[in-house]
């Protein structure tokens, strides 16, 4: 089934290696055998507001939950008052979203008017280790009432040799004058795949800043969908890709403006090593009357392997007169007239193609504003530095 839903799916689905999906015979994951820790597993720091998923279902152990008045946080399984939102169907074109729908739990967040959430929001999806190949599937809804304002931190991982497989369907409502920063850290394993469909909505003045950042696995696709419905709304889309080995990721995003004044900022990042491939694919779709709209797309893609691939297309759909649109992509090699600058000045060759690499994709940690998640982000990406070829 899954398969042949991807089959139609020929354009979006071009560059991606649907095989990953469909070869492996994916059980649905049962429960672990023993609940691990997460002390020394997970990315982010003791302090966040903390509530996980392990194998598609709400861990009880896992949750650290101290929220202010206003401020909720429950599994999916709980949540009541969400009827019209859940049985919104999903974009056509996104069937795994599709899919998603019909996973049994997940995580709700929910911040009332002119509520503030006061630490970040850390919500964590695991998959355990297992014998066999596993998939879950899980929601995630995020809903923002008119003047709140919450930081939200989305982490995947994945323990094991065998493949697993994690299906998200996440939708993010903001209301008037709300104001979200989501950032979503993807650390999979050797063997994790990960497929997320996101959709997010903004009213009136909202305000939408968006993380997303790959440290590994095998297998990753993001499909995100905006749709600035208010006045004046805003959204910034920041991502970050550090890929080696066989690994794959491709980002897929949709911008429609809709709303009169609207503002998209978009710059993804990839550096790709060995045999790894990487895809971007942004649409920012300016609908007729959507005047004002100030909206860029840009995506910039360092090559480090004769055998690394990119495919890239920023694109604009522009049915209004009065807009101020931009967009770019480049893919390049390492230049050589800065390394030859540093090495000039006494630095290694290696070290000068270290330091060149890091630059390149500092940039992207640096737009992070939650200083403890940009430490961390910062040594993540000196993890995922491929020494080894430089």
């Amino acid at each position: 089934m899954i398969a042949e839903a991807l089959a139609a799916q020929k354009e979006g689905w071009r560059y991606t290696p649907a095989v990953a999906l469909t070869g492996p015979d994916f059980k649905p994951a049962g429960v672990p055998e023993s609940i691990l820790p997460l002390a020394g597993r997970v990315l982010c720091p003791v302090g966040f507001h903390r509530a996980a998923l392990v194998n598609g279902r709400w861990e009880a152990k896992h949750a650290v939950l101290k929220l202010p008045d206003g401020v909720t946080v429950e599994p999916l399984s709980k949540a009541s008052g969400l009827e019209a939102l859940l049985s919104r169907p999903a974009p056509a074109d996104m069937p795994l979203a599709q899919a998603a729908s019909a996973a049994r739990d997940g995580f709700v967040v929910r911040v009332a008017r002119h509520a503030r959430a006061d630490r970040p929001i850390h919500l964590v999806h695991i998959s355990e280790a297992s014998r066999v190949a596993e998939s879950s599937q899980a929601r995630v809804v995020v809903v923002l009432e008119p003047g709140a304002t919450a930081e939200l931190v989305e982490e995947t991982l994945s323990f094991g040799d065998a493949p697993s497989w994690k299906n998200v369907r996440a939708q993010v409502v903001l209301g008037e004058g709300a104001f979200l920063r989501h950032h979503r850290i993807v650390r999979e394993g050797a063997q994790g795949r990960l497929t997320l469909g996101l959709e997010v909505t903004l009213a009136s003045r909202a305000r939408y800043e968006s993380h997303a950042l790959n440290f590994g696995g095998l297998f990753a696709r993001e499909d995100l969908r905006v749709r600035i419905e208010g006045e004046g709304a805003e959204c910034a889309l920041n991502g970050l890709a550090l890929l080696g080995g066989s690994e794959f990721a491709d980002h897929h995003s949709v911008v429609e403006h809709i709303a009169v004044g609207g503002t998209t900022r978009q710059l993804y990042k990839a550096v790709i090593d060995d045999k790894a491939r990487f895809v971007f694919d942004g649409l920012i779709s300016v609908k007729p009357g959507a005047q004002k709209t100030d909206a860029q797309v840009y995506n910039k893609n360092l090559l480090l392997s004769e055998d690394a691939r990119v495919n890239t297309n920023p694109e604009f759909k522009i049915l209004a007169d009065d807009v101020s649109c931009k967009h770019g992509g480049a893919v390049g090699q390492m230049s050589l007239e800065a390394l030859f600058y540093l090495q000039s000045r006494g630095i290694g060759a290696d070290e000068a193609r270290r330091l060149l690499v890091y630059a390149f994709g500092s940039e992207m940690v640096d737009r992070v504003a939650l200083e403890p998640l940009k430490l961390a982000l910062a040594d993540a990406l000196h993890g995922r530095m491929p020494e080894e070829h430089l």
